[in-house]
C-alpha cells in the first residue's frame, strides 16, 4: 500500500470525502446512461456505496434498511435506528436519514402490503420531478412484489442491479487504496495462522486465530474463513470443521470477506503441516502455474476468454464429466464492497457460450485455481487479488506463493 491506514496530518491518505463524492457521482452517471430517474436499493454494499452507512449483519436479512437515490438529488437513507444520532455521526447525510418503514420481508403477504414504502418513494420521485421516469429496484428478495406495487401505483419499475453493478465495477483511486489495505490485513491473518499450524490444532481453531488477527488490524467485518485440511482438501470444498490437523496434511485457507471500510479481500493459500512430499510440492506448483497463467492474460482490453484460454479446456483435467461439476475449480470474480461482483471469469461461461467480459483499467478481481487428482488425498487451492492496469495487472496480495510453505518443522 502507498500509505498507512490511519488518519495523520503529515500526508494525504484515503480521502473519505472524495471517496463518497466520486462513488455517488459514478452511480448518478450510470443512472443517466441507463435512463433511470430513481434507484432504490436494499443491498448492504450498495447502501454503503451511496451513503457510507454500514448496515450491521443482524439487520441485513430483514431488509429493513434501504436507500432512495433520485438522479437529480441526494440519497435518502431509511432504517437507521436513531436518525438524529446518525445524522450527527454522518454530517454528509444531514436531513436525509429517516426512520425505517417496518420489516416487509417478514410481514408482507402481497404486493399491496408494500404500499407505504411505494407511496414514500413515489413522493420523493414527485418532489424531484421524476415520477414519469423508471425506478430501478435492487437487492430485495421482494423485488417482484415491489415491481408490481410500483406499477400498480402508476410507476414504471425496472431491475436496478445492473446499473449499480456497472457503477461499482471500476474502482476510484480511494477504493483502490482501501483494497490494498484490506489485502495487507490478510497477511496478518496468514502470519498468525502459519505460526499456529501444528498437529492437533483444529480447522476451526485456525479460523478463529485468523479472524482475531483481522479484527486487530481494524476490520469492520469478516466472513468465516475457509479452512480445509487433509482429506477435506480433495475434492474441493469450502468450509471448516473440528477436524484436527495431522502431520503431512495440506491445509488451504481463504481469508475471504474480510472488510476494511467495507472493502473485501479473498485470498487462498495452501500450507503443509510438517515436511511436504515431492508429490505435494508438484501439485502445488501445478496449481500456482495455472493461477499465474490466467493472471498473465489480465489487462485493459483483454477479456475473460483470454484468461480461460490459459486453463484446462476440459473438465476431464480434474477427472469429471462436465463443467458444472467443477465450476468453482478455476474462476475469477470481481471484488470490492461485495465478495463476489463483476467481472466474472469462468470456463463454464465460455462452455455455455456466454459473451466474454472485457477487462477495464481500475477493475479489481480475485483469481483462484484448484488442483488435485480425483480420488486422491491432497488438493491445493491458491488465489490472488489483482488490479487491472493499462498494460497488465498489479497483484494486491503479497503473502508468499512461490513455493509450498511448510509449517511446524
Amino acid at each position: 500500500m502507498a500509505f498507512g491506514k490511519y488518519a495523520v496530518d503529515y500526508e494525504q491518505r484515503v480521502d473519505f470525502d472524495r471517496l463518497r463524492k466520486e462513488r455517488l457521482q459514478k452511480a448518478k452517471d450510470q443512472m443517466e446512461k441507463d435512463g433511470l430517474g430513481t434507484l432504490v436499493t436494499w443491498d448492504a454494499a450498495s447502501i454503503r456505496y451511496l451513503t457510507s452507512y454500514y448496515v450491521t449483519t443482524p439487520t441485513r436479512g430483514g431488509e429493513m434498511t434501504f436507500v432512495v437515490l433520485p438522479r437529480n438529488g441526494e440519497p435518502i437513507l431509511f432504517g437507521a435506528p436513531t436518525p438524529s444520532e446518525f445524522e450527527r455521526r454522518m454530517p454528509w447525510m444531514e436531513g436525509r436519514v429517516r426512520s425505517g418503514l417496518g420489516v416487509p420481508k417478514v410481514t408482507a403477504r402481497s404486493p399491496e402490503d408494500l404500499g407505504m414504502i411505494v407511496g414514500t418513494v413515489g413522493s420523493i420521485m414527485a418532489e424531484h420531478g421524476l415520477e414519469k421516469e423508471p425506478v430501478g429496484l435492487d437487492g430485495s428478495t421482494l423485488e417482484m412484489w415491489y415491481g408490481q406495487a410500483f406499477e400498480g401505483a402508476g410507476f414504471e419499475a425496472v431491475h436496478g442491479k445492473p446499473t449499480l453493478d456497472e457503477a461499482r465495477i471500476i474502482k476510484t483511486r480511494d477504493e483502490i487504496e482501501l483494497m490494498r489495505i484490506t489485502c495487507a490485513n490478510s497477511e496478518s491473518a496468514f502470519a498468525d495462522i502459519a505460526d499456529a499450524i501444528r498437529p492437533g490444532i483444529r480447522e476451526c481453531d485456525l479460523v478463529g486465530i485468523g479472524i482475531k488477527a483481522l479484527y486487530e488490524e481494524g476490520a469492520d467485518h469478516t466472513e468465516d474463513l475457509v479452512c480445509c485440511s487433509g482429506y477435506n482438501t480433495n475434492p474441493f470444498t469450502w468450509s471448516f470443521t473440528d477436524k484436527p490437523i495431522r502431520p503431512g496434511d495440506l491445509i488451504y485457507i481463504d481469508v475471504d470477506g474480510s472488510c476494511y471500510m467495507g472493502y473485501m479481500s479473498c485470498v487462498y493459500r495452501t500450507f503443509c503441516c510438517g515436511k511436504a512430499t515431492q508429490e505435494q510440492k508438484d501439485l502445488y506448483e501445478e496449481c500456482r502455474a495455472m493461477l499465474y497463467a490466467g493472471i498473465g492474460a489480465i489487462k485493459d482490453g483483454n477479456t475473460s476468454y483470454d484468461v480461460v484460454d490459459q486453463w484446462p479446456d476440459s473438465a476431464a483435467y480434474w477427472g469429471f464429466d462436465n463443467w458444472l461439476e467443477v465450476m468453482p475449480y478455476a474462476v475469477g470474480h470481481g471484488i470490492g464492497l461485495s465478495l463476489h461482483e463483476g467481472p466474472g471469469i469462468s470456463p463454464v461461461a465460455k462452455a455455455l457460450n456466454f459473451p466474454p467480459v472485457e477487462f477495464k483499467e481500475g477493475m479489481t478481481i480475485a483469481v483462484e485455481t484448484w488442483t488435485g487428482k480425483r480420488g486422491g488425498k491432497d488438493g491445493v487451492r491458491l488465489e490472488e487479488d489483482v488490479l487491472v492496469t493499462k498494460d497488465g495487472c498489479e497483484i494486491l496480495t503479497r503473502w508468499p506463493i512461490d513455493e509450498l510453505m511448510e509449517c511446524w518443522r
